[in-house]
């Protein structure tokens, strides 16, 4: 709470800079306008404009004008601008704003922008005293190192960030580029970046690595099993080696988890995230720590069923478990007693799984302590002759039981792509008592299946058994064209008169032929404080054309008549 605080306190300053900026940019483009429009002009056809001249005082000179702005504040050796104008005056007051703002502040906003540019640091180095030393004094500045930067780059941050731990990404892709001389030079630069981090691989604390093999940098040829001996040495030695003690979050992604061939094993302790991708061997389980909170398994065709529980047994304190695009090897219904339970386990997600996978996966994690579960069926993947593009369709999960015993611990469930009777949805729903937050997509809803959300209450008043989930209060539903606004209204009201209110209702990829002002209003009277709406038009939509227009409708709890003002009007394209 106290970090808030202290940021709304500089708020205003930051708020400050940006109109400075803004100003100062005006201000350079006007003045560009007034040369170009005098050096469009002939001074010799004007005979007055010598005396004119002659009245003028004589612009300040470049080292007047630095002294004027001292010297932390000398302009960007980019800029250029008019001597004398208020643009270095204004400079002067935005580095005086800059440097005005905390220090804690000011790192966390360079922090954020080298998501967007890596090189930032760098970058600010340039544009004068104040932001060079800033950078230069800051070596969490300069932690995070990337394949893709020049090596010269990779080897000034090394020096920069003196003994701060490091941020490494090293991206090769999957596959070896097919050309010899591209996949040369590739694992050329590859080698050459290991080896300069190498030394300094005791300080690194989070690492990514995407590459075409587990144990090598490039091959021969695409039907040679044996990799270059000197690639080969220094990527084992750079990470199957200590690195791996001192790792809290790992990342590997291998197009060929090859046979572990070293004769020790790593220690890994010290691990909290660890994701790893492609169709790894049963050798990972090393990888994971006790301490691990956080586990992603995805790209795998054939994972076996006996790898993940040795894993969970392993991971007393994980806390999410992901499978993204996974499918399990082994056909055999686990036994009762292969459940794995995790007390500490809050979340679960499967996507993009087959109703096979994510059956076995449900009855081998022992759910009872799962607070949020997250299912995305695999989609039955269909293309049209004549098109490049391919379509999914959601899977057929009619007959599907998800769940054996009642789980009232899970609060917020996501189905995604998924369809079939209204009995699925009605048997998942009632498992979860205690479900606070659900969001549908992709499933190919009617108005029969939302029915089971209905609370349905007699004349005196009495509310009808059974009600399912008492305790939601945010209702999501995406991309589904065959449900409107009417059946929200329905459910909003029911559950309003039957005291168990929603308060927050998303509704996208709706028909805008199905929505109507009248029932979004009274969707906004039924108790509901936070309404999103966002419909597809087919009237302003054209095959021609990739885009989608839709109409967005928000609505919030200061809103008189439902909806946020000019929000009935918005027209967007995306």
């Amino acid at each position: 709470m106290v970090d808030f605080i202290v940021l709304e306190e500089w708020i205003w300053r930051i708020n400050e800079a940006v109109d400075k900026w803004t100003e100062i940019r005006n201000k350079m483009v006007h003045s560009s306008d007034d040369c170009r429009s005098d050096s469009e002009s002939d001074p010799e056809s004007d005979p007055e404009s010598d005396s004119e001249s002659d009245s003028e005082p004589e612009p300040a000179s470049e080292s007047e004008s630095e002294e004027n702005l001292g010297p932390e504040f000398s302009p960007a050796p980019y800029l250029t601008v008019k001597e004398g104008t208020p643009c270095l005056e204004d400079s002067a007051q935005l580095g005086i704003l800059l440097q005005s703002l905390p220090t804690e502040i000011l790192h966390e906003i360079i922090r954020k922008a080298q998501d967007f540019d890596p090189h930032i640091q760098s970058t600010l180095s340039q544009v004068n005293q104040f932001f060079r030393t800033f950078v230069t004094a800051s070596p969490l500045l300069w932690s995070k190192l990337d394949l893709m930067c020049p090596l010269s780059t990779v080897s000034l941050s090394l020096q920069q960030s003196a003994n701060a731990t490091l941020d490494v990404t090293a991206d090769q892709g999957l596959f070896t580029d097919p050309s010899p001389v591209l996949a040369a030079k590739d694992s050329t630069r590859a080698t050459a970046f290991y080896e300069i981090i190498g030394p300094h691989r005791h300080r690194i604390r989070c690492l990514k690595i995407r590459a075409p093999s587990s144990h090598s940098l490039e091959r021969k040829n695409q039907n040679d099993t044996q990799p270059h001996e000197e690639s080969a040495e220094i990527f084992d030695d750079f990470l199957w080696s200590s690195i791996l003690s001192n790792l809290e979050y790992l990342e590997l992604a291998f197009g060929a988890w090859e046979d572990y061939r070293h004769s020790q094993r790593p220690t890994v302790t010290k691990l909290q995230e660890l994701r790893l991708y492609g169709p790894s061997k049963p050798w990972i389980t090393f990888l994971v720590s006790p301490s691990l909170k956080h586990l992603t398994l995805g790209d795998h065709p054939q994972l076996a069923l006996g790898v993940v529980r040795d894993i969970l047994l392993s991971t007393p304190a994980l806390e999410s478990l992901t499978f993204s695009d996974v499918i399990l090897a082994s056909p055999q219904q686990p036994a009762s007693d292969d459940a794995v339970s995790i007390t500490s386990l809050t979340s679960l997600s499967v996507i993009r799984s087959s109703s096979d996978t994510i059956k076995r996966i449900v009855e081998t994690v022992a759910c009872g302590g799962v607070h949020e579960l997250s299912i995305n069926f695999t989609g039955r993947e269909l293309s049209r002759p004549g098109y490049d593009w391919r379509s999914f369709h959601p899977v057929n999960v009619t007959g599907f039981r998800m769940f054996s015993t009642p789980l009232p611990r899970i609060r917020k469930l996501d189905l995604v792509s998924c369809e079939g009777d209204p009995s699925f949805l009605e048997t998942t729903l009632n498992y979860l008592p205690g479900l606070k937050q659900l969001k549908i997509a992709s499933a190919a809803l009617t108005n029969r299946h939302l029915k089971v959300l209905v609370v349905q209450t007699l004349i005196n008043g009495e509310v009808c058994e059974p009600i399912r989930c008492p305790q939601l209060i945010s209702l999501t539903i995406e991309n589904e064209p065959l449900i409107g606004s009417k059946i929200i209204r329905y459910i909003a009201r029911s559950r309003n008169e039957a005291s168990f209110p929603l308060r927050s209702v998303t509704l996208r990829g709706l028909d805008a032929e199905k929505v109507s002002q009248e029932d979004l209003q009274c969707i906004r009277d039924s108790g509901v404080i936070d309404l999103t709406v966002t419909v597809f038009d087919k009237d302003n939509a054209t095959d021609s054309e990739d885009s989608e227009w839709s109409s967005v409708w928000i609505t919030d709890e200061e809103s008189e008549d439902g909806l946020a003002s000019g929000d009935e009007d918005v027209i967007a394209e995306s």
